[in-house]
């Protein structure tokens, strides 16, 4: 393995000439390669995912030497025998809000976590523990996605093998979603079996410069009360799975799309995923931006009128009150005609370039995920390994993250550090990383660094020319060109 500062400061990105999974589950691979462990005879020759992310094993030079033998073990150096090694997919939702599009360029595809199991599985040697996990939005169906993303199918044939993965859902509630999107109620969930921990960041926060306005935190779709007391002018907590906390290794393994609040999703924002409780991140603050807040920009009395009711029908909903959250809903109808007819702006629950919130609570989650010990102790040493394989051979633009439209671009994405890859992640869709705050704003972060680097010394090793070297000489010309949210539309892109 590379040494200690390329190993951090380099990202590999592979340019596929083909832009498609296969659809046959669970994704074997196209041969018996020399390493494969099983030597199965249903051999998947249309799983060109697996073929191309083992060669993009052997560009990052892991385990170099014993490439194509039956010794080679790119994880070696990651994953020791005995290790607790987690994988974060994204699976944020079990559907795409825009109906005509199926789930490939929004949640994580399962020929991607299949290749990467695969290879944790020789690492470990049959002594260890592999997690599937991840702690989607509220109304996600679990068991649904991972049934369309062929993760179940994946377990499942482990299962045969006599190989026990663990496949868990990290919330510890759930909304129950209909047809229309409406939440009819809120269910309780076991969670992570082996519990969570309280990890408070306190002053060290991001979000402690803007404490002062902590009665204006909101997550969309949640009590506001529950919100206020584990953020305040005395705590700063998250509700971290104890599986994330005992783990030594996290394979971090995004799907990269733009995002109405945060601009983009990558390495970084695809952590939000673990942290069980949703009311437990802030994710705007209430009102306009002319009044303190960050929902919205201008002023406007029927969008704070919308909100207030939506958080009655959400706390009405939660408390199963269904009269008076048909009751609300019918107002609040009304009121959404005059705020449609009446507004300046567009933006709504956060959704918009001058989100000033988010971005502080990504960096924490990063933070806590490096530095957090198996106590939910911060430390001031690393305290897990951490690697990133981004799949965007579908990726998503325009109104992501539930809204994804599809872009097939055939890219693989791998790198040792979540800010040094968004980056370059930023970079590659066409925007400038210096205005996507949870990107630029992470550098400043001194007593607990994302990365030691700055991004003068990334260096990105590609197969396409014009994407080598380093990430600030990529330009517009050659970038991905990706169309941003309508509320970062006309502040993000590249000049």
């Amino acid at each position: 393995m590379k040494g200690k500062i390329d190993m951090e400061t380099t990202v590999y990105i592979k340019q596929l000439k083909e832009n498609k999974y296969s659809n046959k589950t669970p994704y074997n691979p196209p041969i018996n390669f020399p390493e494969y462990l099983f030597g199965i005879k249903e051999l998947d020759k249309n799983n060109m995912v697996y073929r191309k992310i083992r060669e993009l094993l052997f560009e990052m030079n892991l385990d170099k030497d014993n490439y194509n033998t039956v010794k080679w073990n790119p994880f070696k150096e990651l994953i020791k025998p005995g290790d607790m090694v987690i994988l974060k997919p994204n699976m944020v939702m079990h559907r795409n809000q825009l109906k005509q599009y199926l789930t490939d360029c929004l949640i994580t595809h399962g020929s991607i976590i299949r290749v990467i199991v695969d290879y944790v599985y020789i690492a470990l040697k049959g002594k260890g523990r592999i997690i599937i996990g991840d702690a989607p939005l509220q109304g996600c169906d679990f068991s649904q996605v991972i049934i369309k993303n062929g993760t179940k199918a994946i377990v499942d044939f482990y299962k045969k093998k006599g190989i026990i993965i663990e496949l868990i859902d990290f919330r510890n509630e759930r909304a129950i979603i209909d047809l229309s999107g409406k939440m009819i109620k809120v269910e309780k969930l076991t969670g992570d079996p082996r519990g969570y921990t309280v990890v408070d960041l306190g002053k060290d926060s991001f979000l402690y410069d803007i404490i002062a306005d902590y009665k204006k935190f909101r997550v969309t779709n949640y009590d506001p009360n529950i919100m206020k007391l584990h953020h305040n002018f005395e705590k700063n907590e998250y509700l971290i799975p104890n599986s994330i906390l005992q783990a030594g290794v996290i394979i971090n393994l995004p799907k990269p799309k733009t995002h109405r609040k945060a601009g983009i999703t990558g390495a970084m924002k695809n952590l939000v995923g673990i942290n069980g409780s949703k009311d437990w991140l802030p994710h705007h603050r209430r009102g306009s931006y002319f009044n303190g807040g960050d929902e919205y920009l201008y002023n406007n009395i029927f969008k704070e009128f919308s909100t207030i009711l939506q958080e009655k029908i959400d706390i009405a909903t939660i408390k199963n009150k269904k009269i008076k959250c048909y009751l609300i809903r019918y107002i609040k109808k009304i009121s959404v005609v005059f705020r449609i007819l009446l507004s300046r702006g567009k933006y709504l629950e956060g959704g918009w370039w001058g989100n000033d919130t988010i971005w502080r609570t990504i960096c924490d989650l990063n933070i806590l995920l490096i530095y957090a010990d198996k106590e939910g102790n911060i430390q001031q040493e690393p305290q897990r390994k951490f690697i990133s394989f981004l799949d965007m051979i579908i990726s998503g633009e325009k109104e992501g993250p539930l809204e994804p439209t599809p872009k097939n671009i055939g890219i693989l994405m791998a790198g040792f550090n979540p800010l040094i890859i968004d980056t370059v992640l930023a970079s590659v869709m066409g925007f400038d990383f210096k205005k996507i705050p949870h990107i630029y704003q992470a550098y400043n972060s001194k007593k607990y660094p994302i990365s030691k680097y700055k991004p003068e010394a990334i260096k990105i090793i590609s197969n396409n020319r014009s994407w080598s070297e380093k990430v600030t000489d990529i330009k517009w010309k050659d970038s991905l060109k990706y169309m941003p949210t309508l509320g970062w539309k006309n502040h993000i892109e590249m000049k």
